[in-house]
């Protein structure tokens, strides 16, 4: 579930249990906003994309940084004194700074948010099958507390929109992949004779791995494959599809 709402015409998505945190602005955009980071002919309107979506979350442009994103495990921190930048090769952002905008994008994959609304931090992670598999959800909450001084049951969590448990279907290699999972039979449901992997669950089991209570996860629940057209999805619209982005801040 998604709470929606509008600034002029551009809608919006947000985590409903999360708007109590006054502390944290997100969003995730929807169609026809195109906020990728894709370097081709269309890039500079997709910057401007970007950077409407931070003003109209009353951030501003300049302090916006996003993943340059590798389905790899890589995860940064941000400061204020940084400027805005395309992070090379990573996955996952975090700060403890307020007004640093961190953004990650997908077409299918689930978008995740984590924030301590005691400490005052944030960090958001692009968690394809690949990120999943790495553990990417855990590894975002181990720097979390490592380096940002976080404790577990203090966080609070949201998975995004993406491909669901009832459309994601995958072969045989993606489940050999993900044979060190915990529990990893129960991601991948069967749908008659088809494998699909619950992205999900298998996120979720990882922010309770770390810690993190299973009260304090939000899922959207919202299949980009067949729930709606307000998402983005590779695998219904192919290449060359826009992809939505998920934009946070400690405000």
């Amino acid at each position: 579930m998604l709470d929606y709402f509008l600034v002029a015409d551009r809608r919006y998505a947000r985590f409903p249990a999360l708007l109590a945190h006054t502390g944290l602005v997100h969003a995730f955009s929807t169609r026809p906003a195109d906020v990728s980071a894709r370097a081709d002919t269309n890039a500079p309107r997709r910057a401007e994309a970007r950077a409407q979506m931070a003003r109209d979350l009353r951030l501003t442009p300049e302090s916006l940084h996003h993943c340059a994103q590798v389905h790899q495990p890589r995860i940064e921190r941000v400061r204020s004194d940084q400027p805005a930048a395309a992070h090379a090769g990573c996955d996952a952002l975090w700060t403890t700074d307020r007004g640093v905008g961190l953004m990650v994008f997908s077409a299918d994959c689930p978008l995740i948010l984590v924030h301590d609304p005691r400490r005052g931090a944030v960090g958001v992670c692009h968690s394809s099958w690949r990120c999943t598999i790495a553990g990417m959800t855990r590894l975002l909450v181990d720097a979390l507390v490592r380096e940002g001084g976080c404790n577990p049951p203090d966080l609070v969590a949201g998975i995004g929109p993406s491909a669901g448990p009832c459309c994601y279907e995958v072969k045989d290699d993606v489940r050999i992949a993900a044979g060190a999972l915990p529990d990893a039979d129960s991601f991948f449901p069967r749908v008659g004779d088809r494998m699909h992997f619950d992205l999900w669950s298998a996120n979720a089991a990882q922010l309770q791995q770390a810690g993190v209570p299973a009260s304090n996860i939000e899922t959207a629940g919202v299949c980009t494959m067949c729930g709606g057209d307000a998402f983005y999805s590779f695998r219904r619209e192919k290449a060359g599809c826009g992809h939505f982005g998920l934009l946070a801040a400690l405000s």
